[in-house]
C-alpha cells in the first residue's frame, strides 16, 4: 500500500516537473528550422547581409542550421566557403560548436522530459484514485512555466541587450560569443533575428502553457473547491 501511494505521488509530481521543459523546449524545434529562417529573411525591413545575396545568405544559414541539428562535426562548418574563403573564422566555428552542444542537450532534456511526462500521465490516468489529481498537476506545471516566462518576457522587453548578454553569460564561457559586425555569423544572424526568436519562443511557450492551464482548470473532474 505504501509503495503504491509513493509511486502515485512521484507520478503526479513528475507531471508538474516535466511540463515546463516539455512546453518550453518543444518550441525550440521550430526556431532551428529553414522555415523560421525564411520567415525572418522575408520580413519587410529585415537587415541585409553585406556581401551576401539573398540566395547565398539563405543557403549558408540553412547549412549552419543543418550542422546544429545533425551529427555533423565542425569540419562541416570549416568546409563552408564564401567567395573562395572560409565562411567562418576559428572563433566563429568554436562558438557554433558550443551552440550545438547547448542545443543538443536541450533536445536530450526535452526527449527525456517528454517520455517521463507521457509515462506519468498514462499511469495517473490509469489509476482511478489518482485521476482527479491530473488536471491539478497540469495546472500547477503550466503555472510553474508561465510565471518565470512572464518575468523573462518583461526583462527582454525592457532591456533586450541586457537579456541577450545575460543569456549568453549563463551558457557560454567568457566573451566567446562576442563578434564584430563584419563576421559572417553576425551578417547571417543579425540582432533582429535573435530578438524575434526570443519573442516568439517566449510568447508561444507562455500561450501554450496558459491554454493548457485553462483547459486543466475547466476539466470536469476538478471541482476547484466549489
Amino acid at each position: 500500500m505504501f509503495l503504491r501511494k509513493l509511486v502515485g505521488v512521484i507520478a503526479v509530481a513528475a507531471i508538474v516537473v516535466t511540463i515546463p521543459p516539455v512546453i518550453l523546449l518543444s518550441n525550440l524545434y521550430f526556431l532551428v528550422t529553414p522555415a523560421f529562417l525564411r520567415l525572418e529573411y522575408g520580413k519587410p525591413g529585415f537587415p541585409e547581409s553585406p556581401g551576401f545575396t539573398s540566395e547565398e545568405r539563405l543557403r549558408q544559414a540553412e547549412a549552419t542550421l543543418t550542422y546544429l541539428r545533425s551529427w555533423q562535426g565542425v569540419d562541416a562548418l570549416q568546409q563552408l566557403e564564401h567567395k573562395g574563403t572560409p565562411l567562418y573564422n576559428v572563433r566563429e566555428v568554436i562558438h557554433l560548436a558550443d551552440v550545438k552542444w547547448v542545443v543538443s542537450w536541450a533536445f536530450v532534456v526535452h526527449a527525456i522530459a517528454l517520455v517521463i511526462f507521457l509515462l506519468a500521465f498514462i499511469y495517473v490516468l490509469w489509476r482511478a484514485d489518482l485521476r482527479a489529481y491530473l488536471p491539478v498537476a497540469i495546472f500547477w506545471g503550466c503555472l510553474a512555466l508561465v510565471v518565470p516566462l512572464l518575468g523573462m518576457g518583461a526583462f527582454a522587453y525592457i532591456n533586450f541587450d541586457l537579456f541577450f548578454v545575460t543569456f549568453h553569460q549563463l551558457f557560454f564561457t567568457g566573451d566567446s560569443w562576442l563578434f564584430p559586425g563584419s563576421d559572417s555569423l553576425i551578417r547571417l544572424f543579425p540582432l533582429p533575428f535573435w530578438t524575434d526568436a526570443a519573442t516568439i519562443w517566449i510568447v508561444f511557450a507562455a500561450g501554450e502553457a496558459v491554454l493548457a492551464a485553462a483547459a486543466a482548470y475547466l476539466w470536469p473532474g476538478w471541482k476547484h473547491g466549489r
